[in-house]
């Protein structure tokens, strides 16, 4: 009985130390076998992770890439567009406008991003009476341009033109408030304030420009014709003596002959008045007609009929329906009329106005405001100058 009790007690004892030395074994295997597990899961996600981050880098590369394709493209086609710009800047200087049309247009083709393509297009589209569309081009200019200052005082000074005085105002305070030594923002602004009848502001703004830029005939001839309506004679001829020191007699335009015969009537020279409105005459393109319209009247009220006429029959050429210019042809056949009722034209004072004439208006063309007498039909698309 002892005998089978240690037995059984010694076999017991062998199976659990069978056992815990199987549970050990199967610790060590299966401990190893997590660390191979686990090793693979790291080997595994180590390798996800480097195919994804090849992947990232292979997918930057392309974007780069394709970034870099649309970069150089755009570079050639940028590159393109401004060497036809240039060519066709090389006809517009010329006046060649037939031809730097579709060099500024093939440009925009290339590229729509060269802004001298777009006030190369905006300065031919101008000339061609296309005054929306030439805008339109000249604001793309200045805006791919960063608000280039020439560019911005050459699109006020369309607005001008189109009587949008308060966008060219504009335009010419944005110069000037990055740059107040701009001579041709001082005189844009000039422009607009004199035809907004500021005189004395707009005297300041031509007297400034004239400063920053000393040789500018334009502004001097501004400069005398405010004087002029201001009153003061004396000093428009000394501004007009003074554009006539820096640029050669022939060169000298129409309206400062004109201006300044007016200031030597003023002043009581007729002789000398009478030859500066012929030299102003003889000056004068058929184009511009409303200097011819004033120098007719300067003429007339002069006494000097004849000129008067052939100023008037000029301008009539190039604006038959003119409104002003009928009434004064209506005018001037009406004191021919009167004098041919004397001996000869010889007989009158023509040193001077003769109160028996017919008047009219006396006014600088851009402010004219002329009623029409009802014995002249107004034909003509213009009301006013």
């Amino acid at each position: 009985m002892v005998a089978e009790i240690v037995e059984n007690s010694l076999n017991q004892t062998a199976s659990r130390a069978g056992w815990l030395r199987w549970r050990a074994a199967w610790r060590l295997w299966s401990g190893r076998r997590t660390d191979q597990t686990a090793e693979a899961g790291a080997t595994s996600r180590r390798r996800r992770c480097v195919a994804g981050a090849c992947c990232v880098l292979l997918i930057a590369a392309c974007a780069s890439g394709c970034r870099t394709l649309r970069t150089k493209r755009h570079t050639r086609n940028l590159t393109a567009a401004r060497q036809l710009s240039l060519r066709g800047a090389d006809h517009l200087q010329q006046q060649n406008y037939s031809e730097a049309e579709p060099l500024f247009s093939e440009a925009l083709k290339h590229s729509y991003a060269d802004e001298r393509a777009h006030w190369g297009k905006a300065e031919v589209l101008w000339t061609q009476g296309q005054r929306e569309q030439a805008i339109a081009h000249m604001n793309q200019a200045v805006e791919l341009s960063g608000n280039n200052p020439d560019l911005l005082v050459r699109l006020g000074e369309m607005y001008l033109d189109e009587d949008q005085l308060e966008a060219a105002l504009q335009q010419a305070d944005l110069v000037l408030a990055r740059d107040r030594q701009h001579p041709e923002a001082w005189a844009l602004k000039g422009r607009v304030l004199r035809l907004r009848n500021a005189l004395p502001d707009s005297l300041d703004c031509y007297q400034i420009a004239l400063i920053h830029k000393p040789v500018n005939p334009d502004v001097r001839l501004a400069l005398a014709d405010i004087y002029d309506a201001m009153g003061r004679p004396q000093r428009a001829l000394a501004t007009l003596d003074q554009l006539a020191d820096d640029q050669p007699t022939e060169q000298i335009p129409a309206r400062a002959w004109m201006l300044k015969g007016q200031s030597l009537a003023a002043l009581g020279q007729s002789a000398e008045a009478r030859n500066c409105l012929q030299q102003a005459a003889t000056c004068a393109c058929e184009s511009e007609t409303e200097l011819l319209l004033d120098l007719a009247q300067l003429q007339y009220e002069s006494g000097d009929l004849a000129e008067a006429r052939i100023c008037l029959g000029r301008a009539l050429r190039n604006n038959p329906h003119d409104p002003y210019a009928l009434q004064f042809q209506n005018v001037l056949d009406q004191s021919f009329r009167q004098y041919s009722r004397q001996d000869s034209l010889a007989s009158q004072d023509l040193s001077g106005s003769n109160p028996d004439m017919p008047r009219v208006t006396t006014q600088p063309a851009s402010w004219r405001q002329v009623p029409i007498p009802d014995a002249v039909p107004a034909t003509g698309s213009e009301n006013h100058r």
